[in-house]
């Protein structure tokens, strides 16, 4: 009798293995054909569809610094029925509540901001488009809000217009030529290249 702790010695059986092979058959060449034809006509198809050609563009602002700072970013606005949802994520500024607000001059050139105009008032709104953003520690912050009342295009839409980041959860809008105030970011809102 053989103790449960010896090792058992089995011959080696030997195995030649060799590559699955099928036969070659008419149906089967048939099958590739049809599968490689649809693939061509998919890609073709994708190549020509005018629903891409349709597809409406990002339309945002990308956030360059004014007034000797830092801070950038970029904003983009979606339709949804009854306004737009804006989604901004921007950058390199202290730590504190801003404002991100729009203005109708679609120009970013002064040194303090005075070159994008005064705050744009919707037509029938009580006042300016100024929504209200966070800067966390790090200077940093994101949102997704929807705003309704404002439109996208159009004589009363943000296209076409700027939009500022004010250093201020409250206060006076305005601006003064060559007047140091607020604003610290300001970029014209219209489409944005994509990647892709």
């Amino acid at each position: 009798m053989q103790s449960p702790h010896e090792l058992v010695s089995i011959p080696a059986i030997p195995y030649h293995s060799s590559p699955m092979q099928t036969p070659e058959t008419p149906i089967r060449n048939l099958i590739r054909y049809a599968q490689a034809a649809a693939i061509v006509l998919a890609l073709a198809a994708c190549a020509t569809d005018d629903s891409a050609k349709q597809m409406a563009p990002n339309i945002g602002a990308r956030m360059a610094p004014i007034a000797g700072g830092v801070g950038h970013g970029l904003v983009t606005f979606r339709p949804y029925e009854g306004g737009l949802t804006v989604v901004a994520d921007v950058g390199g500024f202290s730590a504190g509540l801003y404002r991100i607000v729009v203005h109708t001059t679609p120009i970013c050139t002064s040194p303090n901001g005075f070159s994008a105009g005064p705050p744009f008032v919707p037509a029938g709104a009580a006042g300016p488009v100024a929504i209200p953003i966070r800067m966390w520690e790090q200077g940093t912050a994101t949102l997704t809000i929807r705003v309704p009342g404002i439109v996208l295009a159009g004589p009363t839409g943000v296209e076409g217009k700027s939009l500022v980041l004010h250093a201020s959860e409250s206060g006076p809008l305005d601006a003064q030529p060559g007047v140091p105030n607020d604003r610290v970011a300001c970029g014209v809102i219209g489409p944005i290249p994509t990647l892709f």
